[in-house]
């Protein structure tokens, strides 16, 4: 059988290596530098484990799960202009399983995705607007707000006070947006007659405007 043809688009995870000194960004910890690599023999198993530091944390990662533990480049400048916008855009977050949801939420931030990250956050503040959080949700709302804003921060070459308000300005004006799209579909709701009541409409319509049937006239006696 012959082999797969491998897609060059694609980077090979045991060839992808980050210079020691480089700025990017582990889910873990965020904005981070490569400190240095060091040989581990962990299990029987030796391998290089690329040793991550940021400000109060120091995580170690094996070569093997670069790419499975999410570890990449912080975000450009374009990248931060998109997520800013994306927090304006209103969202009608669901409900599922308690459990099931906060699996999911801790898989996104475990995911290090800033897109994912962001639309987590914005549903995490309706459903706080809505009075809706439950258990840890608000922990992980923090959580997804101080990562977006550290690496923003880190990207503008900004103050994080600064990108914090900002970041809370987004997403108040992303819940006004919601707010006043749902009052505007009630009041549109409000002045459209319902299908009911158009079927009671023309029924009235149909009395009001039919034709009277003329009286029968009564036979003549011969």
């Amino acid at each position: 059988m012959p082999k797969k043809k491998k897609d060059p688009t694609k980077k090979d995870e045991q060839t992808v290596d980050y210079k020691i000194g480089e700025t990017l960004v582990e889910p873990t910890v965020g904005v981070c530098q490569l400190e240095g690599i060091r040989r581990i023999n962990m299990d029987g198993k030796e391998e290089n484990y690329y040793i991550f530091k940021a400000q109060n944390a120091r995580v170690l990662v094996p070569k093997s799960q670069l790419h499975k533990r999410g570890i990449r480049a912080p975000m450009t400048k374009e990248d931060v202009k998109k997520i800013f916008a994306f927090l304006k855009i209103p969202v009608s977050p669901t409900r599922s399983d308690a459990r099931i949801q906060y699996m999911s939420y801790r898989n996104v931030m475990k995911s290090g995705d800033p897109q994912k990250i962001t639309k987590l956050l914005r549903d995490l503040y309706t459903l706080d607007q809505l009075d809706e959080l439950k258990g840890k949700e608000r922990e992980i709302m923090d959580q997804a707000r101080r990562f977006l804003c550290d690496e923003i921060a880190f990207v503008r070459e900004a103050s994080k006070t600064s990108i914090m308000e900002r970041i809370n300005e987004s997403l108040r004006t992303m819940y006004k947006k919601k707010v006043q799209k749902e009052r505007e579909k009630a009041k549109k709701q409000a002045s459209t007659p319902s299908a009911a009541n158009m079927d009671d409409l023309a029924f009235k319509e149909d009395e009001e405007f039919a034709i009277p049937e003329p009286d029968e006239e009564p036979e003549s006696v011969i």
